[in-house]
């Protein structure tokens, strides 16, 4: 076999490859998807949801507050923000599928949110574990859970290791049961959520454009991060009691304006 046909024969099955592992990651997608469908069909049923709330919510008791809103702090959009920064210096071409998913994800859970209007855990609950500031509307869906979802939706989909996807949905996981930890909502509000912000990554992931220049990619990422940084600033943290929260919250930035700069100005 002369080394013209070798080297075709080698693309060939290494576009196979890719195919076939594209096909199987997408597949375990829409499998997590339909299970969250499932899990969202059975809190519709009020028993179901109250009863799975005063079980989490009990059992959080016995966890540190600090801990549980630190984890629960990973879907604040500022710090879900700067992972996804970190995450798109080493996966540029998926920057503008994020961006839209984004804007997806974003308008329709505060679409949702005002439409329904929905009571809170502490405003129909005469006893449960809050920790931070109780809320009383809004509940319907979880904003938190949407944004950590459309985060490991997107390592899900632009990520070939698996230990990758399994770590970042756990996580996901772990933070959306810690919204119902914390007292802030009902488990159908965080299955809702976690629809909502994995199937938004998942319409945008049809989006085949990426920017072509690294000029392009580091403005739009910079403009970002300093969107999120005066956000931080601006906005009034849900745990004034916790300063580790406000703390992480600076980390994440600081962690992520460090991975722009070693990406695009250090080594462009």
């Amino acid at each position: 076999m002369n080394p013209l046909s070798l080297s075709f024969e080698q693309q060939h099955t290494n576009h196979h490859q890719t195919f076939l592992l594209q096909s199987k990651r997408e597949s375990g997608f829409l499998w997590v998807l339909f299970i969250l469908v499932c899990g969202f069909v059975l809190m519709m049923k009020q028993s179901t949801n109250h009863g799975l709330f005063l079980h989490i919510n009990q059992a959080s008791q016995h966890f540190s507050p600090a801990l549980l809103a630190s984890i629960t702090d990973l879907g604040n959009g500022i710090v879900t923000g700067s992972l996804l920064i970190i995450i798109l210096c080493f996966k540029p071409t998926w920057i503008l599928r994020v961006m839209l998913a984004a804007i997806i994800c974003l308008a329709a859970t505060h679409l949702l949110k005002n439409y329904f209007d929905a009571l809170r855990p502490a405003s129909l609950l005469a006893q449960l574990h809050i920790v931070g500031d109780a809320r009383h509307s809004n509940s319907f869906p979880s904003g938190h859970t949407a944004t950590i979802f459309l985060l490991a939706g997107t390592v899900f989909l632009s990520s070939t290791r698996q230990l990758s996807r399994i770590l970042l949905l756990s996580l996901a996981v772990l933070v959306g049961l810690s919204r119902v930890s914390v007292g802030a909502h009902w488990p159908i509000d965080v299955a809702l959520g976690a629809i909502i912000g994995w199937s938004s990554i998942y319409a945008a992931s049809a989006l085949n454009i990426s920017l072509v220049t690294k000029q392009a990619q580091c403005l739009l990422l910079a403009t970002l991060l300093l969107l999120l940084t005066s956000l931080s600033v601006m906005n009034n943290s849900e745990f004034p009691q916790l300063p580790i929260v406000e703390q992480l919250q600076i980390f994440y930035l600081f962690a992520a304006g460090v991975c722009l700069f070693t990406r695009y100005v250090y080594r462009p």
